[in-house]
């Protein structure tokens, strides 16, 4: 090739590079809780992978206490599909989300504040059903055969009831209590949170207390635990009423100077559920607080419609994954396509990530954190640190041991070597790959492999020169005859690193990814570059006819 095409290359390479390096502001549509909108976005080509920026590592399997899951990789494959759904929602920046062998969800969250918020939303199934409240006092007909099957049971109370939420008083549902029902709160009853053992007569009904609508209950916050192991039972559990469910209120309220949870009974057939959920937003009303607004599509608006005329009058709890979000409101007439679930207090964060999992969808199986942990930034600072100080030192040796070894030539592999590096970036950043400490130790030995390809070659020169062959030819059979182990060398590396990257997850993929960018750029600094750079000092040197310094 002509040497002007040659330079003409190299330096399009070099523009290319520092143009794909350059960060830019771009501006691009983003879905900000569920609506395209258009944002200035500050893009840096390279990011920095979790391990150098901090955030929050999670291995998700699938939860089989509520049963086995007969396919898990099936599962875990349309599990995964509504994670990366929440995670692009949630707003990280360059997430990873990815299955990892046949029965495990990896997410990696670079830049995350609030690692607690990114489980719960990671992990929650958002299963959404319309229940009706029950009208026929089916629990309290059930009550005698309750208190008699109870009545020698041995319970072991906990003195914290396992499970439950951070008491919480709820100012704005107090209103609604007459003074009647406060005075229901026996405040004189013996706390049955105490450590010991429970039962005798009345076991289960002195523990309910009769709400202000149908199907409703109050259950003091000290014997949640209680009732609980109760209802887990399995002769009670039998023994409640058939076709209805009992389901926890996900709120507490405060009646007079205790604090209750209520409980609901509810018919168990839902009459939809959020399956045919098409979009969910967060929005605040003045006189209900923070809320949920949501839309159904065609069909669910017509069975929804058709389902709320049948039930004109009567309460209708909302409930996410088997708790009631709220108080269940009236049926005051058909509802179509539009509802709203109010969050009974919760601040608007926990309205945006309701909305974001029911847009999302629900998660076909449920998952459960089989591992995590929170790798703070100033570890990932370090982590650079380290990473540019050995690169440096990796840097520095193959420089002096080019230079002394190998002198003119050697420099000139040296030079090669800045654009290797230029190149390797350059790539690293057109295909957005991820930058992560494997992968910077993956760049580290690539700069030995860069300079390994030019070691042959000059070996090669060395003894042509030796069989007393001018220079020019020297150069020429030297890249000749040293081509056919530099590719055999390198398509060995390459297909390693292929491997890697096909099997391997996370830290291991960065690795193969940056090692494979760094084979494709040392190919054509070794032997394009440099024989370019040995081109021009034959056609500008005089002594190049006659001496190499090699």
């Amino acid at each position: 090739m002509n040497l002007k095409y040659r330079i003409a290359i190299i330096l399009v390479l070099i523009a290319a590079s520092f143009w794909t390096l350059f960060p830019r502001t771009v501006v691009e549509r983003v879905k900000r809780n569920g609506v395209f909108v258009d944002d200035t976005v500050r893009r840096v080509p390279l990011k920095r992978g979790l391990d150098l920026q901090g955030g929050m590592y999670l291995a998700l399997e699938v939860d089989e206490s509520k049963g086995v899951v007969p396919d898990k990789s099936k599962a875990i494959d349309n599990a995964l599909k509504v994670v990366r759904n929440r995670i692009d929602e949630f707003g990280v920046s360059e997430p990873v989300v990815q299955k990892a062998g046949n029965d495990r969800i990896i997410v990696e969250l670079p830049g995350i504040d609030d690692p607690l918020r990114a489980q719960d939303v990671v992990q929650k199934s958002a299963f959404l059903e319309f229940q009706i409240t029950d009208k026929t006092q089916a629990l309290e007909k059930a009550l005698p055969r309750l208190d008699a099957l109870l009545k020698d049971a041995k319970v072991v109370v906990p003195v914290t009831s396992p499970g439950a939420k951070k008491d919480t008083a709820n100012p704005g549902l107090q209103s609604l209590f007459t003074t009647d029902t406060s005075k229901k709160a026996d405040s004189s009853k013996t706390d049955s949170a105490a450590a010991g053992t429970a039962g005798g007569p009345g076991a289960f009904s002195k523990l309910i207390q009769q709400g202000q609508m149908p199907g409703e209950f109050y259950v003091a916050q000290s014997d949640v635990g209680l009732l609980t192991q109760y209802l887990a039972m399995p002769q009670v559990a039998a023994a409640l009423p058939p076709a209805k469910v009992i389901r926890w209120s996900g709120d507490t309220v405060s009646l007079g100077n205790r604090v209750y949870r209520p409980l609901y009974v509810l018919d168990a057939k839902p009459i939809i559920t959020g399956e045919y959920l098409t979009d969910a937003k967060p929005n605040t009303s003045p006189t209900e607080g923070n809320l949920v607004q949501f839309t159904m599509n065609n069909e669910g608006a017509r069975r929804f419609r058709m389902e709320t005329s049948r039930h004109i009058k009567d309460y209708m709890a909302i409930v996410l994954d088997q708790h009631v979000m709220g108080r269940p409101p009236v049926i005051q007439s058909a509802i179509g396509a539009n509802g709203q679930i109010t969050m009974g207090g919760k601040d608007l964060q926990a309205a945006q990530d309701l909305a974001l999992v029911l847009r999302a969808g629900s998660l076909p199986v449920p998952l459960k954190i089989a591992d995590w942990r929170v790798i703070g930034a100033s570890l990932g600072q370090d982590s650079i640190h380290k990473s540019i100080t050995a690169g440096a030192i990796a840097l520095a040796l193959v420089v002096i041991i080019m230079l002394g070894y190998y002198r003119f030539s050697g420099a000139l592999a040296v030079a090669a070597l800045g654009l290797y590096v230029l190149y390797t970036m350059a790539a690293l950043a057109g295909f957005q790959a991820v930058l992560t400490l494997p992968g910077l130790a993956g760049f580290v030995l690539s700069i030995g492999i860069a300079v390994d390809a030019n070691v042959l070659i000059f070996e090669r020169i060395r003894e042509e020169l030796a069989h007393g062959k001018t220079v020019r030819t020297a150069i020429d059979e030297g890249f000749r005859h040293a081509m056919s182990a530099i590719v055999d060398s390198n398509v060995s590396t390459a297909l390693t690193a292929a491997v890697l990257y096909q099997y391997g997850t996370g830290p291991v993929r960065g690795f193969a990814v940056t090692l494979l960018a760094g084979i494709a750029a040392s190919m054509i600094t070794s032997i394009f570059v440099v024989r370019t750079f040995y081109m021009i000092w034959l056609n500008r040197s005089r002594d190049a006819q006659t001496s190499l310094s090699i």
